[in-house]
This record gives C-alpha cells, sequence and structure tokens, in this order.
C-alpha cells in the first residue's frame, strides 16, 4: 500500500530507476551528483562520472555563482539508499533549479545492479 508520504514523495522529485540510467548512462547528458560523505565513495565507490557534493555542503553549491548547478542539467542526484538524495534534489528544486530527478534504490541499487563501482 502506497501511503500518502510516499506519493508525494514520488510526485515531488521524478525517480529515475538504475536500469534506465544503466541504458542511457554512456550518451548521457545528466550531471550525477552523489551526495555521500567522501568516506562513504571510498568505501563503496561511485557510478561512473558522478561528482562528488556531500550533503551537508550542497547549500554553497546551491547558492554560489560559480558552480555546476548554472547549467541547464539535468541533474541526477543519489546517494546509498535514494533518501538523502531526495532531500538534496527536493532542496535543489526549492532553489529554483530545474530538471531534478533522484536515483530510486541509489548507490546500493546501482552496485547490485552493475556489481563494480568506480572506487576512490
Amino acid at each position: 500500500m502506497i501511503t500518502q508520504k510516499e506519493k508525494t514523495y514520488n510526485q515531488v522529485i521524478e525517480q529515475i530507476t538504475v536500469d534506465f540510467l544503466d541504458s542511457i548512462i554512456a550518451e548521457s547528458n545528466y550531471t550525477i551528483i552523489d551526495v555521500r560523505n567522501p568516506k562513504g565513495i571510498e568505501a563503496q565507490g561511485s557510478i561512473p562520472g558522478a561528482i562528488n557534493i556531500p550533503f551537508d555542503t550542497i547549500d554553497k553549491h546551491y547558492e554560489s555563482n560559480n558552480t555546476i548547478f548554472n547549467n541547464e542539467g539535468p541533474f541526477l542526484f543519489c546517494c546509498t539508499g535514494g533518501v538523502m538524495s531526495y532531500m538534496a534534489a527536493l532542496k535543489a528544486q526549492e532553489k529554483g533549479i530545474k530538471n531534478v530527478f533522484n536515483l530510486e534504490g541509489g548507490h546500493s541499487a546501482w552496485k547490485k545492479l552493475k556489481k563494480v563501482s568506480e572506487v576512490g
């Protein structure tokens, strides 16, 4: 059963599945933003091409004039399981950043699908 909170969650930020990401990653124009802390990435690896902007520093990037968020996107946020990246994507949307998406299931789902991630 889908709760109202889950329904709102899916309506606010569009979810991208790992299967879809896998099918488009080679020719994708998505900017992938991994909001995990560097230690998490070091331990678990990351999605190829992802840019690390830790969740606790992301507000500075939204408000800076010299930032990756100055382009049109699309922006795909990811974290370990999809919750913190959803919050980061929601914040981005609230700051007026368009073309914002969240990776459903996060890096854990990616790792399960791909079995390998870039390390370090």
